[in-house]
Order: C-alpha cells, then structure tokens, then sequence
C-alpha cells in the first residue's frame, strides 16, 4: 500500500503572522502608499490587497486558527483580511 504524505498548509495562525508575512511580501513602493493612506481609504484595497491576503493566510480554505484570531472561527474570510489589512496598515504607520 503507498502511502501519500499529506501537505499541511504553512498559513500564518495568528494575527501577527499574518502581518509579518504580507509584509514580508509587499515591495517597499507598496508600503509606502499604504502608510499614507488614509484610514478612511483603507475599504479601497480590499479587492485588491485585501484578496491577497484572503489568498496568502488560507481565509477561503479553512485556516479557521486565523478566523478566529481575527474574531471567531466562523468569520468571514471578508471581514478577516480586513482586520489583518489594518493590522498592517497599524505596523507600518507605528515605524
């Protein structure tokens, strides 16, 4: 019998992990508009930044450790990135 090691998805499982890994992957031009972006602008990059990170932490694929980081496991994986978004958004205006 063969026996297929199952791949376990490397997402990020808290709120923290999932900031330190967008970053990790946004080119310093990117940072840098959205450290001057508005907060009331930030509703603007979620089809954009916002979908990246859906994709990036696993939010549409059952990473139900960072839903419920974010709130609870049966959040929308929507409403998730926006809290990891201003996660990010909070880290790069802090530095």
């Amino acid at each position: 019998m063969i026996m297929l090691n199952r791949l376990v998805p490397d997402w990020p499982t808290t709120i923290d992990q999932a900031v330190d890994r967008i970053l990790d992957k946004l080119p310093d031009k990117q940072k840098a508009v959205l450290r001057k972006t508005p907060e009331d602008d930030l509703h603007w990059l979620h089809f954009g930044l916002g979908t990246a990170i859906r994709n990036e932490c696993g939010l549409w694929d059952g990473n139900t450790a960072l839903l419920a980081a974010c709130g609870t496991t049966d959040m929308h994986p929507d409403l998730a990135s926006d809290v990891i978004l201003r996660a990010v958004w909070e880290k790069l205006r802090a530095e």
